[in-house]
C-alpha cells in the first residue's frame, strides 16, 4: 500500500514542482520586463521668449517644489543627465538605474547658427562630495552589478506654449510636451501629482542621483 501511495505521489510532486518553477519563471519574466520599461518625471521646463534667439526657461526638478531660471540662446533646449546602469539581474533584484541631471543649454536647429551664434549652458548638479557613479563604474566587471555608466540628453523647441516634462526610463531619458492654457496651466492629459512633501530633506544617497 505504502509503495503505491509512493508511485501516485511522486509525479504528483515532480508535476507541482515544474508547476511552481513554471510560474516563478513567468513572472520573473513579466517582472523584467515591468522593470526595463519604467519611466518616471525628473524635470519640467516652460519657456518665455525675451527676444529672438534668447529665452528664459524655468526647470523644476528632484522634488519639484520650487523652480529655476536660466537664460538660453537658440531655438531649442537641451537637457544633459548621466547614468548608472545595473545588470538585468540587478533589475529583478529591485535596482532602478541610478541617474543625475547635470547640464541644461540651449542649441540651435540650424548648424549654420549653431556655429555662429552665443551659446550658454548651466550646471545643474551639486560639486560637492564625491562622484560615486563614477567610483561604481570603475569597478564594473562580470562579477559587478553595474553593466556602464552612460551620458542621455533630450532636446526640443523652446515654445512658450508648451509645458516640457523628461521622464528617465531605465536606458535613458524622454520628453513629452504639454499645451499650456492662458494663465499658465497646463491643460489636461499629461497632469502628474507630485505625492513628495517638499519640506522633507533629501537622503544622502538621493542627493548624488538627483
Amino acid at each position: 500500500m505504502d509503495a503505491m501511495k509512493r508511485l501516485v505521489l511522486f509525479p504528483l510532486t515532480g508535476f507541482v514542482l515544474v508547476l511552481v518553477a513554471f510560474v516563478l519563471l513567468l513572472a520573473s519574466n513579466l517582472y523584467t520586463y515591468h522593470r526595463l520599461t519604467d519611466e518616471a518625471p525628473i524635470a519640467e521646463l516652460r519657456f518665455r521668449q525675451l527676444a529672438p534667439f534668447r529665452y528664459r526657461a524655468s526647470i523644476a526638478f528632484g522634488d519639484f517644489c520650487s523652480e529655476r531660471s536660466y537664460v538660453l540662446y537658440g531655438d531649442q533646449w537641451r537637457l544633459d543627465a548621466q547614468f548608472l546602469k545595473w545588470r538585468p539581474w540587478a533589475n529583478l533584484l529591485g535596482l532602478d538605474a541610478l541617474y543625475r541631471i547635470e547640464r541644461l543649454g540651449g542649441r540651435y536647429a540650424d548648424t549654420a547658427l549653431e556655429n555662429a551664434q552665443p551659446h550658454q549652458a548651466y550646471p545643474l548638479r551639486a560639486q560637492d562630495g564625491p562622484d560615486l557613479p563614477r567610483l561604481l563604474a570603475r569597478h564594473a566587471g562580470w562579477i559587478s552589478p553595474v553593466d556602464t555608466l552612460f551620458g542621455s540628453s533630450v532636446y526640443a523647441p523652446m515654445d512658450p506654449g508648451y509645458l516640457y516634462r523628461v521622464y528617465r526610463g531605465q536606458s535613458g531619458l524622454l520628453v513629452r510636451r504639454q499645451p499650456l492654457l492662458a494663465d499658465g496651466a497646463a491643460a489636461a492629459g499629461l497632469t502628474i501629482e507630485i505625492s513628495r512633501a517638499c519640506s522633507r530633506p533629501d537622503g544622502w544617497l538621493a542627493r548624488w542621483f538627483q
